[in-house]
């Protein structure tokens, strides 16, 4: 099967997109708005960029619910400032809770039952009952597109990480057995990561 995007609409791509680039991690992402009200919500269009310095980009795709510009996207753009959580079995249902389209002045924590803990670097509270909380600061942000399907890509420096005490071993790997993170798959559907293999390393 061959297909040309410009042949589809745009829900067409987006089911092909979600469907084929799995799993994706999720950055839960709290944010504060200027009058220190606290959001907080998954997006799945997520991953690291770079080492030096540690950069996170995440898509925060258009709303029409919001009018185009998600809370989120609008609290990073004002304030510059964010953090990414990350999301374990523990914590999915909570995380699938402020996933709810809600007003601006609702606080998904309490909605969710969470803790919204002080953060080391940053105004935005992180997750307390999150295994990793990567604590950033906006770099840059990249809209692409227009209207329903579009995105602004976010990159984030991390300025501070907070990582939950017993997820390293002693060569300073996290565990992923301990961890525990989901992925972001089509529809409803996540996954778990529970069946792990090796194979050497190619590169020179």
């Amino acid at each position: 099967m061959e297909i040309n995007p410009q042949t589809l609409d745009q829900r067409e791509v987006y089911k092909l997109l979600i469907g084929c680039v799995v799993p994706r991690p999720i950055a839960w992402v709290s944010t504060s708005d200027e009058a220190g009200n606290y959001n907080l919500a998954p997006y799945s269009f997520f991953n690291a960029a770079g080492s030096n310095p540690p950069t996170l980009t995440i898509a925060i795709n258009y709303s029409a619910a919001k009018s185009g510009r998600k809370d989120t996207l609008h609290n990073i753009l004002t304030l510059g400032e964010f953090v990414i959580n990350i999301v374990s079995e523990e914590t999915a249902a909570a995380m699938n809770e402020t996933s709810a389209d809600v007003p601006a002045d609702v606080d998904e924590f309490a909605l969710a039952g969470l803790t919204p803990a002080p953060s080391r670097a940053v105004r935005p509270p992180r997750v307390a009952e999150s295994p990793v909380s990567f604590e950033c600061t906006l770099h840059t942000s990249v809209p692409v597109g227009e209207g329903p399907g579009s995105s602004t890509i976010v990159i984030g420096i991390v300025r501070h990480i907070y990582l939950r005490d017993d997820l390293l071993n002693e060569r300073g790997y996290v565990q992923i057995d301990r961890l525990r993170p989901i992925g972001r798959l089509a529809g409803s559907a996540y996954c778990r990561i529970s069946d792990i293999f090796d194979m050497p390393n190619r590169r020179s």
